[in-house]
């Protein structure tokens, strides 16, 4: 059924030049099959989409970016990429973002006065579902987590139409990384879950392949001797501006990922899941954060597994089991094809 509509919204249906770019997002090995895909460009856009949704008896889909993409609808897509807005409040120290908003568009606006957003490791983002999945940032255990930031949303229904933010004034941040041959993994591993961190700095350790990665930021100095325990393939650590530490945007590809919150990471079980991981069937990159610090949670770390392709579901749970007596929960960030 064709819409009766007098805007200049664009509207797209099967068949239609335009219909597979507009339903396309980052995660490529899913896509919606909508019957109608609304790219809207304002709230009163997007209330036209729900209400026809709601009187046809459709389901209806968000789309931004389409990175934490799960489940794919075939009835209504509200594509809200077109609805970008970003606006900075430098005396109140806050953003006003628009449903289709990237954390890079936050970054750009916001550094001229001193401030950054609570963004996470890859700028290219929607601001509004990576906050509402509570958003583990860069800075994440010196500032806490991106939602506690939220003053107020907008809303058409159940969409969030705007969001409004705080920043914090951070100017500089120290951050780098190292990189290990994955023959060091065992004690790169142990070094790591032996730091001392102190509840400023923001770590993460991940495998990628035949690497073994750990980064970190803070906005105060700190030492990372106690990591150097193996040759690094190459290693960074300086002052630079927040923009540079946030994270670059990757090209658009086949994933599938998932997550669990534990309260407690013994080494025992931290060197189980790598192995686990190493041995599968299947690549599966691991990543663990530690917790604590300004991130006010009952969980220690957080494990976060991700694959260059669909249906591990099996794969994953092996690895997750070797932590299940640990497991508190599931952050809704981190969680990409998986239902």
């Amino acid at each position: 059924m064709q819409v009766d509509h007098a805007g200049d919204m664009q509207i797209f249906y099967p068949g239609d030049t335009g219909y597979d770019d507009e339903r396309s997002g980052f995660q490529t090995g899913l896509r919606h099959e909508p019957q109608v895909i609304f790219a809207v460009e304002n709230a009163q856009d997007v209330e036209e989409a729900v209400r026809y949704a709601e009187t046809h008896g459709h389901e209806y889909a968000i789309q931004a970016t389409g990175h934490g993409l799960t489940t794919t609808t075939t009835g209504v897509l509200i594509s809200t990429r077109r609805m970008n807005g970003v606006e900075i409040d430098p005396a109140a120290r806050t953003a006003k973002a628009e449903a289709g908003a990237v954390w890079q568009q936050v970054i750009d606006k916001a550094a001229p006065h001193g401030l950054a957003p609570l963004s996470g490791d890859a700028s290219d983002v929607g601001v509004v579902g990576y906050t509402l999945g509570g958003g583990y940032s860069v800075l994440a255990r010196e500032f806490g987590f991106a939602s506690d930031r939220v003053r107020g949303t907008e809303k058409v229904g159940d969409v969030i139409t705007a969001l409004e933010f705080e920043l914090v004034e951070v100017d500089q941040v120290h951050a780098g990384e190292m990189f290990f041959d994955a023959g060091h993994a065992e004690a790169v591993f142990e070094a790591f879950h032996t730091w001392d961190l102190p509840d400023h700095v923001t770590p993460t350790l991940t495998t990628l392949g035949e690497v073994v990665r750990v980064t970190y930021a803070s906005t105060k100095p700190f030492d990372i001797d106690h990591l150097r325990v193996a040759p690094r393939l190459s290693e960074e650590l300086s002052a630079k501006p927040f923009a540079e530490a946030a994270g670059k945007p990757l090209p658009p590809h086949t994933y599938q990922g998932d997550n669990v919150l534990l309260n407690d990471l013994p080494l025992d079980a931290l060197h189980g899941v790598r192995k686990m991981a190493a041995n599968s069937s299947v690549p599966i990159f691991l990543g663990i954060i530690p917790l604590g610090g300004a991130l006010k949670t009952e969980a220690t770390h957080l494990l976060k597994l991700i694959s260059p392709r669909l249906d591990v579901e099996k794969q994953h749970a092996e690895v997750f089991d070797v932590v299940r007596s640990f497991v508190v929960g599931r952050s809704r960030n981190f969680r990409y094809a998986v239902r």
